[in-house]
């Protein structure tokens, strides 16, 4: 038979090894959970730095479809200018009350608008300039566009990644992850000149 004090120190005793139990897997889980937190944190980390990165790279983007629309409008209206100067000589050139070295000189004016030279001023010179800047703002402005799905997806995954630290989800990483390679793979493409859009 059992003596009391015996049985009361047996069930101390598996209390104190139970306790110890517990204590072990509560370490365990802490010690998961920590984990996990910290790779999310970095994953979080790792797509704040990629998000900035393509971010620049749109706005540098954006700002060389700016930049050469405006050189292609001034180009252009630069060589409407000279097509007006030249109908303008060519007229008067035509004209019956002007003197025939007069008509030679607007003649010559006329010409030498036509006429490429080394600056690239003539008329056909700034055309083509025109055509070449206006086609660079569009390749441009399709980059904007492949930057700015990349910069989507790598604010998605952010956005999951940090319901994942409050819902303990690998899943939810596993989604984030997916959205972050999409947006890396979206802005390398682009900055490798292949057009998305």
């Amino acid at each position: 038979m059992l003596e009391p004090a015996d049985a009361k120190e047996l069930i101390d005793e598996a209390i104190e090894r139970a306790e110890g139990e517990r204590s072990a897997v509560a370490d365990a889980e802490r010690a998961g959970e920590r984990r996990f937190r910290d790779r999310v944190a970095l994953m979080v980390g790792g797509c704040a730095v990629a998000l900035a990165i393509v971010h620049m790279a749109a706005a540098g983007a954006a700002r060389e479809s700016l930049l050469h629309g405006i050189e292609a409008s001034d180009t252009f209206n630069y060589m409407q200018a000279k097509i007006i100067r030249e109908a303008v000589a060519r007229t008067a050139a035509q004209s019956g009350a002007v003197a025939a070295d007069d008509r030679a000189r607007w003649t010559a004016e006329a010409k030498r608008l036509r006429t490429p030279d080394a600056a690239g001023h003539a008329i056909g010179q700034l055309e083509v300039t025109g055509k070449r800047e206006r086609a660079e703002g569009r390749t441009a402005a399709a980059a904007v566009e492949g930057y700015e799905l990349g910069e989507t997806a790598l604010q998605m995954a952010i956005v999951l990644l940090s319901i994942a630290l409050v819902a303990r989800s690998g899943a939810i990483v596993v989604g984030a992850g997916v959205l972050a390679v999409i947006g890396i793979a979206s802005a390398v493409t682009t900055a490798a000149g292949h057009a998305l859009f």
